[in-house]
């Protein structure tokens, strides 16, 4: 607070300044003492740095997580003035990584109206960050910070390094990470962010793949992109087997095509992560399928657009203008979000007839299967299956071959080689097959008070969130690679408040069942309160796996009471 009541002395000379007056920067945090940091979890930590840019403290942070201060409860007396000023600067020190850190503004930390930046952490000196207003990204649906009706420059009175990512590109776990931070402060003098390039011409990828030269595609996009609910991921998300076919379609392997999706992302993650997610050599194309998560975020179609457009932006000035870009229409996804997500498929579409950037109409696909055959193709509400990653890698490679005025015969899909050993039924009924089942949390267990088939069934009852999931798992049994079977079990949602419960495999690369498990969701329930229904999906045993359990899975946020019946696993 020091910091913060010299600044206000300051601010009575300033007031009534312009950004072409002579002020002096208006100082948020020194680190000359760390009263009033706080963590905001148990991944991350603080302590004093080894040394410092400015003065004789600064803040050393270990990440992933948050770490933040509140300058201030409300925001600051004579702070006007600050509304004036052009943006921020900080002092960093990297600790030689490859990985990006984060600070952010705004009216809460852990709240609303935030605005962050991500920053490299190779440099292991201290050196000067200097931002625009405009190059802090919002992390809420607001817009940029001192735009017409947005939080102006006077609205700060928290800051944070780090966000609540803790997984990166396809999921991954973000590696540890330390930087170092000092004297943060808002400028008077910031330079704007330079005009927005214009993309580089479809027509040159295209002509690239035409003339069988080597080609990179980047593939943007949530958790759809990412390939949750995938066996094995690393060969069955749409871009893999994008890469694939057309290797095989035009007859060369210089194609290169890879996803940094992360799951849960929106549209306004994706934008903060611009500086990290475009770091390197540009790719010849993007493509960009956002939307599940930002409808699920209430976001409505005119930001989704901005916040598009804003992404398209940012991506155009990261890498000059030598990246083309091709926008995916957003998916539909099963039971009412077949027809939620239309506006903003068509937003999409709108986006690139207006910016006059080709658009693969990908909703189109799913759509004509239909509401009821489309769940053939997806694993949960969100996440196509296998086969639905198929078909997405099927109509974007088939989009740029015909784009490209190709004329060469597509490859017949080939056919599976059948399993080395049949499949095997397996089910459990819960009369007094269930010895060798695992229950792990006391809120799972066998009872006689409601059961679909003969007196038992498997009872989850949850009275409050836990400290972690609730699980039960059958039995290890025996599999083979490639083998087909129908993993389905009848469930009975009772009183629910939060949550819900679903049907997953567990897969080993061991007879044994040791190890961490590949764990794949099967079906989640839909949670209609007081019937039965039928919980389950086709799934095909990933490579490499020898034994299988199955797991019935519910969230520790969850509240409520389920019922599990009669679990079958069928050859098919």
């Amino acid at each position: 607070m020091r910091n913060v009541l010299k600044t206000l002395l300051v601010l009575v000379v300033f007031l009534g300044w312009g950004v072409s007056g002579t002020a002096d920067p208006v100082v948020l945090e020194d680190f000359e003492s760390l009263a009033g940091w706080k963590t905001n979890g148990k991944t991350e930590s603080f302590d004093k740095a080894d040394s410092a840019a400015v003065g004789t403290g600064a803040i050393h942070v270990k990440l992933p997580g948050m770490v933040y201060k509140d300058i201030a409860s409300r925001p600051i007396e004579g702070s006007a003035a600050w509304d004036k000023y052009a943006g921020l600067s900080f002092w960093v020190k990297g600790d030689g990584s490859d990985q990006f850190g984060s600070l952010a503004v705004g009216a809460n930390a852990t709240g609303n109206y935030v605005y962050v930046y991500f920053f490299p952490l190779k440099d292991t000196t201290w050196h000067k960050e200097t931002v625009a207003w405009g190059d802090l990204v919002p992390e809420g649906q607001y817009y940029p910070i001192g735009t017409p009706g947005a939080m102006p420059p006077s609205g700060i009175v928290s800051i944070r390094l780090g966000t609540r990512w803790t997984i990166w590109h396809n999921n991954g776990n973000i590696p540890r990470h330390e930087y170092c931070v000092d004297q943060i402060q808002i400028e008077e003098s910031v330079a704007a962010p330079g005009p927005v390039p214009k993309p580089r011409a479809f027509q040159e990828v295209l002509d690239l793949l035409k003339a069988k030269k080597e080609i990179h595609v980047r593939c943007m996009g949530d958790s759809i992109t990412a390939g949750t609910s995938l066996a094995d991921k690393e060969k069955e998300r749409y871009a893999v087997q994008m890469q694939s076919l057309l290797r095989e379609w035009l007859g060369y392997d210089r194609i290169f095509v890879e996803s940094r999706a992360v799951g849960g992302a929106k549209l306004t993650d994706a934008c903060a992560w611009v500086p990290r997610d475009f770091v390197d050599t540009p790719p010849d194309l993007v493509t960009i399928l956002y939307g599940y998560n930002d409808k699920s975020n209430v976001y409505l179609k005119p930001y989704f657009k901005d916040e598009l457009n804003s992404y398209i932006d940012r991506i155009l000035r990261k890498t000059e203008g030598k990246t083309a870009v091709l926008l995916l229409a957003t998916l539909p996804g099963t039971g009412p979000r077949f027809v939620m997500m239309d506006d903003f498929a068509d937003g999409v579409r709108e986006t690139a007839q207006e910016r006059g950037m080709p658009c693969c109409n990908l909703q189109k696909v799913f759509k004509e299967i239909g509401r009821d055959q489309v769940e053939e193709y997806f694993a949960d509400m969100a996440h196509p299956n296998a086969d639905g990653h198929r078909l997405l890698a099927d109509d974007l490679a088939s989009f740029l071959v015909q784009a490209a005025g190709i004329d060469a015969a597509k490859p017949r899909p080939k056919a599976e080689p059948p399993p080395a050993v049949p499949a095997a039924e397996h089910g459990w009924s819960f009369e007094g097959d269930t010895a060798d089942w695992k229950i792990e949390k006391d809120e799972v267990s066998l009872c006689d008070d409601k059961a679909l088939s003969g007196k038992a069934a498997l009872r989850f009852a949850m009275k409050e969130p836990g400290k972690d999931h609730r699980r039960a798992y059958s039995p290890l049994f025996p599999v083979s690679e490639r083998q087909r079977y129908r993993i389905e079990g009848k469930v009975f949602c009772g009183e629910t408040t939060a949550g819900g419960i679903g049907v997953y495999v567990c897969t080993y690369t061991n007879d044994k069942g040791e190890g961490e498990p590949q764990a794949q969701c099967v079906k989640r329930a839909s949670n209609v309160a007081g019937r039965w229904e039928t919980v389950g999906d086709k799934f095909t045993v990933p490579p490499g796996a020898v034994a299988m359990k199955i797991m019935i899975w519910s969230g520790k946020e969850s509240v409520g009471t389920f019922y599990v019946d009669d679990v079958k696993i069928l050859p098919r």
